[in-house]
């Protein structure tokens, strides 16, 4: 009865196991990124102030399928205006996404970064006077599409960045 038991107990540890994500298989689901996209992006800098920028990022692959690097570039009347760099990982043993980033400025940020769906990923942070997130996708055009708001609540969201971005040929 005890061999039983113990067969039991390993089977069901070792199918616990089996069913983690590597952290290549999860960075894989992000492999739709990879690349180099342009387009433009709207960002709310007050009540009623929309800046318009033309934005660049250069996504790849890194550390034998490990890591997602990511760099975004955004430009006016040809002046750099912003510049950031993310990494995104994923942690096997908690098996979670983590983000941490980085601005030209000096300020960096560590991100939640979740799945929400096939090529759909959110990932956001806390700010002093509220939160931020963004959601990532692909629109029906194949078009990299990211929407940012700001909550000071956690409950009431306001509409604080959008992006359209059309993958270049490489």
């Amino acid at each position: 009865m005890k061999k039983i038991h113990l067969t039991i107990i390993l089977f069901l540890a070792y199918g616990m196991v089996s069913a983690q994500e590597s952290s290549k298989e999860a960075i894989g689901k992000l492999s739709f990124l990879v690349g180099n996209w342009e387009g433009e992006a709207k960002a709310a800098t007050g009540p009623g102030e929309i800046q318009l920028i033309n934005q660049h990022e250069s996504v790849a692959v890194k550390l034998g399928g490990r890591m997602l690097m990511i760099e975004g570039k955004g430009y006016q009347n040809g002046d750099l205006v912003f510049n950031a760099i993310g990494l995104v990982t994923f942690d096997e043993g908690n098996q979670k996404y983590e983000m941490q980033s980085w601005l030209a400025t000096g300020e960096t940020t560590k991100a939640y970064f979740e799945e929400r769906g096939d090529k759909k990923f959110e990932w956001g942070f806390p700010l002093p006077n509220g939160q931020v997130r963004y959601l990532i996708s692909l629109d029906e055009e194949g078009r990299w599409k990211e929407k940012g708001e700001f909550s000071p609540d956690g409950n009431t969201w306001y509409p604080s960045f959008e992006m359209l971005l059309t993958k270049k040929a490489d």
